[in-house]
């Protein structure tokens, strides 16, 4: 999959577009184009990292878009970076863990959640200030109440699908398992869930309004910064 991402310059909305010149060839250019303008989309070229095989989300994290790179038979998990301010791509190092990887932004550092085959584990890195040489430390371990899902919910699939969201300088986890959409928090424990069929986590967060209206506390269960998932 090729990323496709639209962000916000101090000249206008931007979008991203890579598109392959072959079927035969893994050989990849990358196209900027402004929302609404009558200029055709321009060539910036790419970063050459061989085989191409992305993860379909991108972070935007200090002016710059950031997707995880898989490579396949390699151990050296790549991170490719576009600066949308240079409109130029360079490769990052990520933490070299075995696993499937996602990226998010936490307390102003990026980190990086890399989950078993399983889904039932999740461990926690972040890329420390010093981002030239690349330091990624290891700051916790995830373990999904496996049993305990697995009672509420009275199944024993074995299909998880997880997403690792951070919120107030904490972390959760937001899993979606045989129907139910559940919240597990940074000590394992199961702490929110709720069951309809369809439903399922995204990196998509809502943001609440910054105009006050009287009205939102006379909401019924309103609660002033509440978790707005589940």
């Amino acid at each position: 999959m090729l990323p496709f991402r639209c962000f916000l310059t101090n000249r206008s909305w931007q979008c991203t577009l890579t598109r392959r010149k072959s079927t035969l060839t893994s050989q990849v250019d990358c196209y900027v184009f402004a929302l609404g303008s009558s200029q055709p989309p321009r060539n910036i070229g790419w970063v050459g990292v061989g085989e191409l095989n992305f993860n379909a989300t991108s972070l935007l994290f200090r002016g710059s878009l950031y997707w995880y790179l898989w490579q396949h038979e390699s151990e050296s998990n790549k991170i490719i970076v576009f600066d949308t301010t240079t409109e130029s791509f360079r490769l990052l190092c990520g933490a070299v863990v075995p696993g499937c990887h996602e990226l998010f932004e936490m307390d102003g550092m990026l980190g990086m959640s890399i989950f078993n085959m399983e889904g039932t584990v999740i461990d926690i890195w972040v890329l420390q200030q010093d981002y030239e040489r690349e330091v990624w430390t290891f700051k916790c371990q995830i373990e999904m109440p496996v049993m305990e899902i697995r009672a509420q919910c009275g199944s024993h699939e074995d299909f998880w699908n997880v997403l690792v969201v951070p919120r107030d300088g904490e972390l959760f986890v937001l899993l979606r398992f045989a129907g139910w959409l559940l919240q597990v928090d940074m000590n394992g424990k199961l702490v929110a869930s709720l069951h309809r069929k369809g439903v399922g986590p995204t990196r998509l967060q809502l943001k609440q309004t910054l105009v006050p209206h009287a009205f939102f506390p006379t909401l019924e269960g309103y609660v002033v910064n509440d978790f707005p998932f589940i």
